[in-house]
């Protein structure tokens, strides 16, 4: 008589130590480094996520740089909105938050500076509300060939043009039975602005599916 043979025990294998995720502020510095428009730069801790001053060059913009810093922290599985501050120079150390350090620069730069310089405008993502807002940033964004358009986005600064801005309001137009003029586009400068102009007309009753 034959003995039982028993069956080697199947050890599982143990699972693979999970990848450590990468900090967003060394993303953020990786992504910058490799930036050719980013001239000198400077990551400080932000109470909404990672904030960046920046030194651009003339070809750069803080929308094109925020969107970029965003593609690397998605790509490292790191769900963070990046905040951009395009400045002349960067301030001397000690550095403290984004927050104060935007401040800093608002303060130093003056009403009139920073309105020439552009200096204390922060390029932050804010999503559209719920209804034209969003509607309007989905369209707008399909013509322009973007992933999305925030509701503070300048049209000019995504790429606009006065082409652009025909196809995008003759789009409108039909949608919202609302006629809106290539000078007023430009002027209202973003989804929001443009929304709150077919809000404030009598026709603008909005036919969106």
């Amino acid at each position: 008589m034959g003995g039982v043979v028993e069956k080697p025990v199947q050890v599982p294998a143990p699972a693979p130590a999970p990848t450590p995720t990468a900090a967003p502020a060394a993303v953020v510095e990786r992504a910058l480094a490799a930036h050719p428009g980013v001239l000198d730069a400077v990551v400080a801790p932000s109470g909404d996520g990672v904030g960046v001053l920046v030194v651009l060059d003339e070809m750069s913009t803080a929308l094109e740089v925020r969107e970029d810093l965003r593609a690397s922290l998605l790509a490292a599985g790191l769900e963070v909105e990046p905040a951009v501050l395009p400045v002349v120079r960067l301030p001397a150390p000690p550095l403290g938050t984004f927050e104060e350090l935007a401040a800093e620069v608002a303060e130093l730069a003056g009403v009139a500076g920073a309105a020439a310089s552009g200096a204390a405008e922060v390029s932050r993502y804010e999503a559209p509300d719920a209804g034209p807002e969003a509607d309007l940033a989905g369209r707008l964004a399909g013509f322009l060939g973007l992933p999305r358009v925030g509701a503070l986005d300048d049209f000019v600064e995504l790429g606009g043009d006065s082409l652009v801005a025909v196809a995008f309001l003759h789009a409108v137009q039909e949608a919202y039975a609302v006629p809106l003029g290539v000078v007023e586009l430009f002027t209202a400068g973003t989804v929001r602005g443009i929304a709150r102009l077919l809000a404030e007309r009598p026709a603008a009753a909005p036919q969106v599916a």
